[in-house]
């Protein structure tokens, strides 16, 4: 096998010639929509979720874990209806998201609903790879402990404490096959529920915290993409 110069020079010469015309597609792969929650939303979870963590009793009637994968603390049931302009903000997320990576409308009369939830995190607790049972996934991260960012700039080499990663593929050559989130307070993702997603614990003392939502759409008729 002979070898070619990968270098500006081979460049180059390449570029100069006008017959060459290329593309790059990107035909394969989920989609993930990102936004910004806002503030006004992220303190009223937090606010719901500190009145049932910090009480026992409503901790154990909120629990929420026995229909989770994680290995956490605490994984409690909230009612996003109690918390004026959020479901609303929830259902626009997912049309405009639908909007975006489907070949047809959603149809008319379509209903949405959620199911959502907290996820407290301490050191050491993390989330192995799962997925969904629903038609749209979401997380939003409300809290991180107060020394997380130190102690991620310490990772020198590949650093993924108390990330969230999203697994799209299979690894292979010229295919990105993950994409890893560093958590940020108010950051928010929209994915398909059957994507695999997994958190890598963390060191520092405090508590990760993030709001954890699944869609479940009930169509009236079929729709390409979605059920069929």
């Amino acid at each position: 096998m002979r070898d070619v110069d990968f270098g500006n020079n081979m460049r180059k010469i390449l570029m100069e010639n006008e017959e060459l015309k290329f593309d790059i597609y990107q035909p394969f792969g989920p989609s993930i929509l990102k936004t910004k929650l806002p503030q006004a939303y992220v303190d009223a979870l937090n606010q719901q979720s500190d009145k049932i963590l910090n009480d026992e009793t409503l901790s154990k009637e909120h629990d929420w874990s026995h229909n989770l994968a994680g290995n956490v603390k605490k994984e409690i049931a909230i009612d996003h209806m109690k918390i004026k302009g959020f479901p609303e903000f929830l259902a626009v997320m997912s049309e405009e998201y639908a909007k975006r990576v489907l070949p047809d409308p959603i149809p008319a009369g379509t209903k949405i609903a959620f199911r959502v939830w907290t996820v407290s995190q301490w050191a050491g607790d993390f989330n192995p790879m799962h997925i969904h049972d629903s038609n749209l996934s979401g997380v939003c991260f409300l809290k991180i402990p107060p020394k997380f960012n130190e102690e991620y700039d310490k990772e020198d080499h590949h650093p993924t404490a108390g990330c969230l990663e999203f697994i799209g593929s299979i690894p292979n050559h010229f295919a990105r096959h993950s994409f890893l989130v560093k958590p940020e307070v108010g950051d928010f993702y929209l994915f398909p529920s059957w994507m695999i997603h997994q958190v890598y614990p963390f060191r520092s003392e405090g508590e990760r915290r993030s709001m954890a939502f699944n869609v479940h759409l009930t169509l009236e008729e079929a729709t390409k993409g979605v059920n069929v």
